[in-house]
């Protein structure tokens, strides 16, 4: 279909929370507009996401890796790339190419309860060609497979409101992730996330109590799970008080028939095994040694070691482009809810 034509000569709620305190410690040039605001694939993507910054706006548009005559000055070189001559106002000669279109949805049209194949296709090629022009030429694309996310995590979040009542209707903006980098303190000079995510938390985005999270992207790196990522020393002191004086309350949420099959599938209703897996699971930036205050011959010192309390389960492609995705995704915010609700309830208990 025929797209826009570009000219080559053209230049272009808040409420506020109570940390419960532990005997423990003490208290411690083309644009396109936003369509959101900033700020668990793989671990570092979680952290990634949980630790951006809302100082961090959008990338410049000076392009620091590309020279400016990207295209050259060759005739040639230009029509291989894609430009056409042609002859403007005024009898002038001009260079232009077509700006790619919303792509064709097929046999499969768009529905809410479910992510297009198209989007996953979008991310693929985002990360083939993590570039700035390339996202800016590109821009019909990405607002297609924005939107096509946008609708589902509308539909999402009924459901998770739903399961988790503490959780408020809040605006897309205020639970969507920028697909910018932040890249002030990154050796990596990619400026895009390839993929998109969300969470959900009683005070949105951001605050103190622990998160549903949705990670998108393609060839099996989607994701759902939740709970608390690289927590602060206040929030561990509440946990590790916790697990140290009754510790069978942690232990039966996890080992519950519904978290467990979701969760850790394949393991029976053995509590060692179920620890050990949940152990692993959350196992990034584990301390090394017995934390200060404990004996480390603890009889749960695995889990008096974490940084991280988090669960995930990974979602196939066929599964989130399914008919039945919304319903697959909604079963997993239904089996990790207890243990949200847990962490929540532990470290920032109702007054």
């Amino acid at each position: 279909m025929a797209g826009r034509k570009r000219k080559a000569s053209v230049t272009a709620p808040n409420s506020p929370a109570t940390r419960r305190q532990s005997g423990r410690v003490t208290k411690a040039a083309l644009n396109y507009q936003e369509s959101d605001v900033e700020e668990a694939g793989s671990d570092e993507e979680f952290k990634a996401d949980a630790n951006e910054s809302d100082d961090a706006g959008e990338p410049d548009d000076a392009e620091a890796s590309e020279s400016g005559d990207e295209y050259g000055s060759d005739e040639e070189v230009l029509k291989k790339k894609g430009w056409i001559k042609k002859r403007g106002k005024g009898g002038r000669v001009e260079m232009v190419i077509e700006l790619p279109g919303i792509k064709d949805p097929g046999d499969t049209p768009y529905e809410d309860e479910k992510i297009h194949p198209n989007t996953l296709d979008f991310l693929r090629d985002l990360k083939k060609n993590n570039r700035r022009e390339w996202l800016k030429f590109h821009d019909a694309p990405y607002r297609q497979a924005e939107k096509d996310f946008q609708t589902f995590v509308s539909k999402l979040s009924e459901i998770v409101c739903d399961k988790d009542s503490t959780i408020p209707e809040l605006p897309i903006k205020d639970i969507i992730y920028r697909i910018y980098r932040d890249m002030r303190f990154s050796s990596d000079p990619t400026p895009y996330k390839p993929y998109f995510s969300v969470t959900w938390s009683r005070t949105g985005r951001k605050g103190p109590y622990a998160h549903y999270y949705l990670h998108i992207q393609p060839d099996g790196g989607s994701f759902f799970g939740g709970g608390y990522y690289a927590c602060d020393n206040e929030t561990l002191a509440c946990l590790r008080e916790d697990i140290d004086t009754q510790p069978h309350q942690f232990k039966s949420i996890l080992t519950e028939e519904h978290l467990r099959t979701t969760f850790f599938p394949g393991i029976k209703k053995d509590e060692k095994k179920v620890i050990a897996a949940f152990c692993k699971m959350s196992a990034d930036n584990a301390l090394k040694t017995k934390p200060k205050g404990y004996d480390a011959d603890h009889k749960d010192i695995a889990l008096l070691k974490l940084r991280n309390f988090v669960l995930r389960r990974n979602i196939s492609d066929e599964e989130i482009t399914s008919e039945n995705g919304l319903n697959i995704v909604g079963d997993i915010v239904e089996a990790i809810e207890p243990f949200i609700t847990y962490l929540n309830n532990t470290v920032m208990p109702d007054r």
